[in-house]
């Protein structure tokens, strides 16, 4: 069994947290940023950029690190759902930008997963959501179901080139 260590982040980590939503996410950050580490210095940097910046600052980014491949997956467990995600009728642990090196996607998600559920319990809180791409057959919302969440709600969020992103919130108990 390969040992996973999920850690709290550091600025040392936002660049290779922002490449893997680069990777995954081109709508939220349509530029690769070849010399990230001077992006990071911009006074206006991309929205993305600065939203993980501002929660590895806060102290809630989460980082899956492999024993012989470094970074390869990040979350932020946070308590409000992004603004395109209504907000629960209860206390909640939003597991926001969860993202993985496609090469140890089922064990850094599962991880990432498991050190949330164990957050919200250590708070005390019942509800953990998150959301996902709905496209592609949706194996995606499949997987997450394989960890034990739900789907509910399904939602679009506009992308700056008029097309539609298409997602679905899911959520499990603690």
């Amino acid at each position: 069994m390969i040992d996973i260590k999920v850690t709290q982040g550091s600025l040392d980590d936002v660049a290779d947290f922002v490449s893997m939503l680069y990777e995954h996410t081109t709508w939220l950050l349509p530029t690769r940023y070849v010399d990230l580490p001077e992006t990071l210095e911009w006074e206006e940097p991309p929205p993305i950029v600065k939203q993980v910046l501002r929660h590895t600052r806060a102290g809630r980014t989460r980082i899956c690190r492999h024993p012989s491949d470094g970074i390869t997956g990040g979350s932020v467990p946070t308590d409000e759902a992004p603004e395109f995600v209504p907000p629960a009728d209860e206390p909640e642990l939003y597991l926001y930008l969860l993202v993985s090196d496609a090469r140890h996607w089922d064990l850094d998600i599962a991880a990432l997963v498991a050190d949330a559920r164990a957050e919200a319990a250590r708070r005390g809180i019942r509800l953990l959501r998150t959301h996902c791409r709905t496209g592609e057959d949706g194996w995606l919302v499949h997987d997450y179901e394989k960890l034990g969440f739900t789907p509910t709600l399904e939602f679009e969020v506009l992308r700056a080139d008029g097309s539609f992103w298409p997602g679905q919130v899911l959520e499990t108990r603690v």
